[in-house]
């Protein structure tokens, strides 16, 4: 099987060593677990090192597996961290197992196709990030979010020169 951009399809498949395809779709969650990942959409493609310096392989499969998420495909599987300030954080990388029998998808991405592998998610990454009906890629800007008011789960910070009183007193 070639890999390579499939026009009828949103992304770009891949075979993987058991000669099966895949194919690489990036959705609003798989575009979520990258920027968590990575920490900006922007990162993830300067995550690879083309100069053969630094990581390749490493990234790639955490790129490649955020492709495969979706029903029939991959699921991720990670830990999270949350700092005392609420803040959530990505421990580690992210392992990738096929629904069907559980299968690693690092066990299954071929050394010797690194360059399929790229030509690949740049595709289907590309196609994604698309803005839809002029064939431009959006412009991203910062965006704030309304934060819900104090609920039963949330309340105000306490500030940090608060002093609780002893008990007893």
């Amino acid at each position: 099987m070639t890999t390579g951009i499939d026009l009828l399809a949103e992304g770009s498949s891949i075979t993987l060593t058991d000669n099966t395809t895949v194919q690489l779709r990036y959705s609003f969650r798989a575009l979520a677990l990258l920027e968590a990942r990575f920490g900006s959409i922007g990162a993830v493609q300067d995550a690879i090192d083309s100069t053969g310096a630094g990581a390749a392989f490493g990234p790639l499969h955490q790129i490649l597996g955020a492709g495969t998420l979706g029903p029939g495909g991959y699921e991720p599987h990670h830990r999270e961290h949350v700092d005392a300030k609420g803040t959530r954080t990505m421990a580690g990388d992210i392992t990738f197992r096929r629904r069907t029998d559980g299968a690693d998808l690092a066990d299954l991405l071929d050394p010797g196709r690194l360059n399929q592998y790229v030509e690949a998610f740049s595709a289907a990454l590309g196609r994604a990030l698309e803005s839809r009906g002029n064939g431009q890629a959006p412009t991203v800007t910062d965006v704030t979010l309304p934060t819900p008011g104090a609920t039963s789960t949330t309340s105000p910070s306490v500030p940090s020169t608060f002093l609780p009183t002893p008990s007893g007193t």
